[in-house]
């Protein structure tokens, strides 16, 4: 999955010229039953992403890098939670931009702060010449997780 978001993000972007890099990642507690690896946009600009939930989904610790699952699927053959409370807790708190660590009031800042060159500066500086983020700040590397 992995693999294929990679050629994905590179295709889009060649295609595509100054097209951001992407993020990769899994949720802590999946949406759907079918494992699947989010790609999207580090601009997070789009219309799709509407709540505060949807945004700390992707902005916190609730997206674990697929490095951290892959791990886990090879170590015990199961993907491992922290428990649903401390993953709902990543869902419920203030908003902060993942890349400034900014306060994020509601939706509205969160688009006119995304929308700001100092955002798109720092999403190009953790990508580097990359087209997938590798170092997110939301995402989740942590260890402290146990079988779902």
């Amino acid at each position: 999955m992995q693999r294929l978001a990679r050629h994905l993000a590179a295709s889009l972007r060649a295609r595509t010229p100054g097209l951001p890099p992407f993020l990769c990642g899994f949720h802590a507690a999946p949406s759907l039953r079918q494992l699947h690896l989010h790609l999207l946009s580090s601009d997070l600009d789009s219309d799709a992403l509407k709540n505060k939930k949807h945004f700390n989904s992707f902005a916190t610790s609730f997206l674990f890098h697929p490095a951290s699952v892959a791990a886990q699927i090879e170590s015990s053959g199961k993907v491992l939670s922290r428990g649903h409370a401390a993953e709902e807790a990543a869902l419920k708190q203030d908003m902060r931009c993942p890349v400034t660590g900014a306060p994020l009031k509601n939706m509205p800042a969160v688009k006119a702060h995304v929308a700001r060159r100092e955002y798109a500066e720092g999403v190009r500086a953790l990508a580097g010449d990359a087209d997938i983020i590798e170092r997110w700040p939301g995402h989740n590397r942590a260890n402290d997780v146990r079988a779902r």
